[in-house]
């Protein structure tokens, strides 16, 4: 989605591994939900061996009703904006 200053947000749902981060993405893609499996930005990792799965800023709220039906729990949250730069968000 855009904002008024052309900024696309995107989120990132931060995964303890690749395989929890590959669960997370079928759930969303058998909920109708694109879901993009990729390494976190080093800011948010560190030297950690995380994953995240990446979904648009409209799909997020239907992204987590689909995790939670699925018991499927999530990591932390982070926004991601089209400069790179992310910051956590607290539900």
């Amino acid at each position: 989605m855009q904002r008024g200053d052309n900024q696309v947000i995107q989120y990132l749902i931060i995964c303890r591994s690749l395989t929890y981060a590959q669960r997370t993405a079928k759930v969303l893609e058998r909920a109708g939900i694109s879901a993009y499996v990729m390494r976190p930005p080093m800011e948010i990792s560190g030297e950690g061996c995380m994953y995240c799965v990446k979904v648009s800023e409209k799909r997020l709220s239907d992204a987590l009703i689909a995790l939670n039906n699925a018991n499927m729990g999530h990591g932390k949250i982070y926004m991601l904006d089209s400069d790179g730069k992310s910051s956590e968000v607290r539900l």
